[in-house]
């Protein structure tokens, strides 16, 4: 992958002249990017078209430092040789850059899925360590239209966002990814490298039949005029309805609210990351004007409760089929972060543990709803088991919801979060 011996960001720039759309697209930098001057950008390149481009771009633009990271999975065996063309490129463009590698053995089904996860947990956690906040995706126009498909066929993929909290659970966790060429389509940005002389990589994966973004994409899915001029950032959702801010990581609602506000609040609240399908919330809202007043949905609960809706983690999703809360980078179950004290001690749900807590701590627990309580983290240490202290309990769920309802709005948010509690029953 080189550049033709001419000088880079004259080529570059003049060949940017026949693409005005492409231009354009820069001019979401500035607005999304406004954090520290000199804390880095990270931008995620795995030699395609559609990364190459973004990263020429925003070495173009040159306002702020840039990370770049690559990912050798392992998958394909062309793949280290990619990983080397990134490699040089960065070279090419006095860029840092690292080289991330999926090690281990590759599961036999859901490759794609499993790749794409592991692909950005590498990233996050790498970006997280250099103290990034903002992540770049060369998403296209492409992208949006066949992400539509492919939810059209049953899938769950999301929606790409101009700008979007990472999906990745609790590994995102404060972590937002900008995807500036939303507004572009494939075969443009493509043009734009073959007229300056940049090489690319198409991974044999996208025409792999037996992927289903490989078979949505050989139907030929047309991006829409919208998408092609700017893809819309998130709407703000608290426009349409109130939520309550009860602590204890659950929510209450006085009537449903839209589906996509209601995907927020299930996901946020059942600590996971897996969306809901649409056909699940329709159900939902039908049986629910038809008066069925519980449901479960992605680890959460929802339930008719004082004239209106909460939603909560479901306490029988937490241990079912022998399984038990993971703690991940210090957030237990993806709802709270947990002291480093309880190093010694394993940390349960307080499900079959609340008879164990002092006659003090039952009724510090009396004013939440049944479902919330045997939810809750306790510690159990040898025969004991106890409340975690308020004060070292963090509740994330509130962070996370803010930005799932497009309340962080650039990068300059991402350190203010909209909504910062812990835990007010100790």
């Amino acid at each position: 992958m080189q550049l033709i011996p001419l000088d880079v960001k004259s080529r570059l720039a003049v060949g940017l002249e026949r693409f005005p759309d492409i231009a354009a697209s820069c001019s979401v930098f500035a607005e999304y990017l406004n954090g520290p001057a000199g804390r880095p950008v990270g931008v995620a390149v795995s030699g395609g078209g559609d990364s190459v481009a973004l990263l020429l771009l925003l070495w173009l633009w040159g306002q702020r430092p840039l990370e770049v990271f690559t990912v050798d999975h392992g998958v394909n065996p062309q793949s280290a040789e990619w990983a080397r063309g990134v490699e040089a490129l960065g070279r090419e463009l006095g860029l840092p850059l690292t080289v991330l590698r999926w090690e281990g053995d590759k599961p036999r089904s859901g490759l794609q899925a499993a790749a794409r996860r592991a692909r950005h947990h590498l990233i996050l956690d790498a970006a997280r360590a250099k103290d990034i906040r903002v992540l770049c995706l060369g998403h296209n126009a492409d992208d949006v239209a066949e992400a539509a498909a492919m939810r059209a066929e049953g899938s769950t993929v999301g929606a790409p966002k101009l700008w979007s909290p990472a999906p990745f659970w609790p590994q995102g966790e404060g972590m937002f990814y900008l995807r500036p060429l939303l507004g572009v389509g494939r075969a443009r940005l493509r043009d734009w490298l073959k007229t300056v002389g940049m090489s690319y990589v198409d991974d044999p994966a996208n025409t792999n039949p037996a992927y289903l973004r490989a078979r949505v994409r050989q139907q030929g899915v047309t991006p829409s005029e919208t998408h092609r001029r700017r893809a819309p950032s998130s709407p703000d959702l608290t426009e349409s309805i109130k939520v309550k801010q009860m602590g204890a990581a659950f929510f209450y609602v006085p009537t449903l609210p839209p589906p996509e506000m209601l995907s927020a609040l299930v996901v946020c609240a059942g600590g996971g990351d897996k969306l809901p399908r649409h056909a699940e919330l329709a159900h939902i809202r039908a049986a629910a004007s038809a008066g069925r007043r519980r449901f479960t949905l992605c680890g959460a609960r929802i339930e008719a409760h004082e004239g209106g809706w909460l939603i909560c983690r479901e306490p029988g999703d937490m241990t079912r089929n022998g399984s038990r809360p993971e703690r991940i980078g210090g957030i237990w179950d993806g709802r709270y972060r947990v002291p480093t004290y309880t190093i010694g001690g394993e940390i349960v749900p307080a499900k079959g543990h609340l008879n164990a807590l002092s006659r003090e701590e039952r009724l510090r627990l009396k004013g939440l709803p049944p479902a919330v309580r045997a939810a809750l983290p306790v510690l159990k240490h040898n025969e004991s088991v106890r409340l975690l202290a308020a004060g070292d309990l963090q509740d994330v769920t509130y962070d996370r919801l803010g930005a799932a309802l497009g309340l962080i709005r650039n990068e300059k948010e991402v350190c203010h979060p909209v909504f910062s509690c812990g835990l007010p029953v100790a």
